[in-house]
């Protein structure tokens, strides 16, 4: 294989996987659907065996809701397969992404440690849990704004 044409597959593969993270980012469900069925060759060439075999059950199933859960379909459509957490354009992300942040923001406080060995610890945890994440994420972005509001002032000793 010429180096050129190497590159030039590296180049379109890139641009798919950007293609990609647009459709999450900008919550356009058929730009997600379409940037799938082109990367679905790519997952039995290189040998993602967890992709190969599932993308194309889900392509089907979101194929499928034209017909049998077109209201779900326009849901989707309208932007609501991916989460947003801020009012940022170009900022929403997958939905087991924004688990995986709130699951995260617990962690880091030391609350999902030993979780699977308390039943009744892990159940608090999962109701608690994205309420928890919310209250945090909130103080963060105050603390945040605070910082970005207040007068920088030099002070020598």
């Amino acid at each position: 294989m010429s180096t050129f044409q190497y590159w030039s597959l590296v180049l379109v593969l890139e641009v798919y996987i950007l293609t990609f993270v647009r459709s999450l980012r900008e919550s356009d469900f058929d730009m997600y659907l379409d940037t799938l069925w082109e990367l679905l060759p790519w997952f039995f060439a290189l040998d993602h065996t967890h992709y190969t075999r599932w993308i194309p059950a889900h392509l089907r199933d979101m194929v499928s809701l034209h017909g049998t859960y077109s209201d779900v379909l326009e849901e989707f459509r309208a932007g609501m397969f991916t989460v947003q957490k801020t009012n940022r354009v170009f900022s929403s992300i997958a939905t087991d992404q924004a688990h995986e942040h709130n699951n995260a923001c617990i962690k880091g406080d030391g609350g999902a440690v030993g979780l699977l060995d308390n039943p009744s610890a892990l159940q608090r945890w999962m109701v608690a849990g994205p309420e928890v994440a919310r209250v945090i994420g909130e103080f963060e972005m105050a603390q945040a704004h605070h910082h970005d509001n207040k007068v920088q002032t030099l002070h020598h000793d």
